[in-house]
């Protein structure tokens, strides 16, 4: 996984300013079409859970509503008018991005874990097909507009948020192909399995994000530090030269008139 530290240099100097403002506009658009997806979609599998009285679905729905809450700080990111704040939003988003993944983690591991404890669950249902194809379509397309946008923008927030939904297109996988392949078939916790190896995943790369982004800005504040401390210094020189000039000439007047 790419270290944020290699891209906390977030500008725009690859790319002229209105190809970065068009890029950005449709990244927006995309996190605002994957919000709504995130709700309808994590509403549907909540609702059928509770119709079918099982838990198939639920760590789905979880995670669904977590990616909403991480596309609307990404969106937010996006929002921003200049370079300088693209930045300053894109490392706080991060932060908030970090904790909602182990905030996923802490939620769908411990269903996971409950859930292979007890007996297998009833086999997935036709809604859950349906809704487990929908997002399978269209996160991907948006994945593949947004990882690309990140790339030239440099933005890491949305990166992160690609790369969530690329989680969420792995852990709807089980539920479409459960029975419909014999040798997968036989594994009746198979969803269980993936879905706890998933929030692993989100919890490893949340406490990283976490990590990175601190270090930025501390690195950030301490060269701000530097630089009003070199300011002060400079300033303070300043006067003491002009001091110093002023003494001299009074000096001089002084010698002169007597």
């Amino acid at each position: 996984m790419e270290s944020l530290q290699n891209d906390k240099n977030f500008n725009t100097d690859t790319i002229d300013h209105e190809k970065f403002q068009r890029l950005r506009r449709i990244a927006f658009w995309a996190c605002v079409i994957s919000f709504i997806f995130d709700i309808t979609l994590g509403l549907t599998a909540f609702i059928n859970c509770i119709r079918t009285k099982s838990f198939v679905g639920f760590s789905y729905s979880v995670h669904t509503f977590m990616d909403s809450l991480c596309t609307s700080f990404v969106s937010w990111h996006l929002m921003a008018k200049t370079t300088h704040d693209s930045r300053r939003r894109d490392i706080l988003a991060c932060c908030v991005i970090g904790a909602l993944f182990i905030g996923s983690f802490l939620a769908i591991e411990s269903r996971a874990i409950q859930s292979m404890m007890s007996p297998p669950s009833v086999r997935p249902d036709l809604t859950v097909v349906i809704y487990s194809f929908i997002h399978i379509i269209v996160f991907t397309i948006l994945s593949i507009i947004k990882i690309r946008i990140s790339k030239q923008i440099r933005s890491i927030a949305l990166k992160y948020d690609t790369l969530n939904s690329i989680i969420g297109i792995i852990m709807v996988l089980p539920l479409i192909v459960w029975d419909r392949v014999v040798f997968i078939n036989k594994f009746t916790h198979l969803d269980d399995l993936i879905q706890a190896l998933m929030a692993l995943f989100l919890f490893l790369a949340g406490g990283k994000l976490i990590l990175d982004s601190i270090t930025i800005m501390n690195t950030e504040y301490a060269r701000k530090i530097r630089e009003e401390k070199l300011k002060k210094m400079l300033h303070e020189s300043d006067d003491d030269d002009h001091g110093h000039a002023f003494g001299g000439i009074n000096t001089s007047n002084y010698v002169i008139g007597t």
